[in-house]
C-alpha cells in the first residue's frame, strides 16, 4: 500500500514539474480611427468656419500603459474663406482652403485604467507636419502663373480621451502657426483649433 502510494505522489510530482505556464497575452488595441468636428480659433477663425477630421492611428507600446501613435488625419474644411498672397511681383486673391493634412506621432498614456481594463481615460500629446490647401484663381491671367500656395508647418497636440470598451469620446487642441515658415501671407495668419469627436480602437 505503501509503495502505491508512493508512485502515485511521484507521478503527481512528475506531471507538476512539466505543466507548462503561458504568459499573459498583452492584447492592448493597436488601430485607432477618430471621427471629429473642428472649430478654429482666434486668427484662424477668418479664414474657415469649422472642419471634419478623420484620423487613424498605429499604436505601439513602450511602457506600462504607455504607448506612441503613428498616423494621418485628414480633413475636410467648410466654408473656407479667400485670402491675400503675395507671389512675388504682385499681391493675388486665393480661393478659400477646401483640405488639410496632419503627419506626425503622439505620446498616449492612460491616466486610469479599470481593473478589467474595459474602461480608460487617456491623454495624447502630438507633434508633425501640418499642411493647409489653398490653389491659385482660376482667371485666365493666372494661367501661366507658377504658384503653388500650399502652407506647411509644424503643429502640435494635446488631448484627452475617454474609452468604454474600445470606444469612446475625445477632445483636443491644435496648434498649427502657418506663416511661420511662409511669409507670404498675412502675419498672425492664426494656428489654433479645437476638435471633439468619437474614437474606436480594435486589433485586425
Amino acid at each position: 500500500m505503501n509503495k502505491v502510494l508512493f508512485f502515485v505522489l511521484f507521478a503527481f510530482q512528475l506531471q507538476a514539474q512539466d505543466t507548462i505556464v503561458f504568459p499573459k497575452i498583452d492584447a492592448f488595441k493597436r488601430n485607432v480611427l477618430e471621427v471629429s468636428y473642428g472649430k478654429p480659433l482666434g486668427n484662424l477663425a477668418n479664414k474657415y468656419e469649422s472642419s471634419i477630421t478623420t484620423a487613424f492611428y498605429m499604436r505601439t507600446k513602450i511602457a506600462k500603459r504607455q504607448f506612441v501613435d503613428f498616423g494621418v488625419e485628414l480633413s475636410g474644411i467648410v466654408k473656407g474663406n479667400s485670402i491675400d498672397y503675395n507671389a512675388g511681383t504682385e499681391n493675388i486673391r486665393l480661393d478659400g482652403s477646401k483640405s488639410a493634412l496632419f503627419l506626425g506621432f503622439r505620446y498616449t498614456r492612460f491616466l486610469f485604467q479599470s481593473k478589467n481594463e474595459n474602461f480608460h481615460i487617456e491623454s495624447n500629446s502630438g507633434i508633425g507636419w501640418k499642411y493647409l490647401h489653398y490653389s491659385k484663381p482660376e482667371d485666365e491671367i493666372y494661367d501661366d502663373l507658377d504658384l503653388k500656395p500650399t502652407l506647411n508647418t509644424i503643429g502640435i497636440s494635446q488631448g484627452i480621451k475617454f474609452m468604454f470598451y474600445g470606444f469612446g469620446l475625445h477632445c483636443n487642441y491644435q496648434y498649427a502657426p502657418y506663416d511661420l515658415f511662409n511669409k507670404k501671407v498675412e502675419k498672425n495668419f492664426g494656428g489654433s483649433s479645437i476638435n471633439f469627436g468619437l474614437s474606436g480602437s480594435w486589433n485586425f
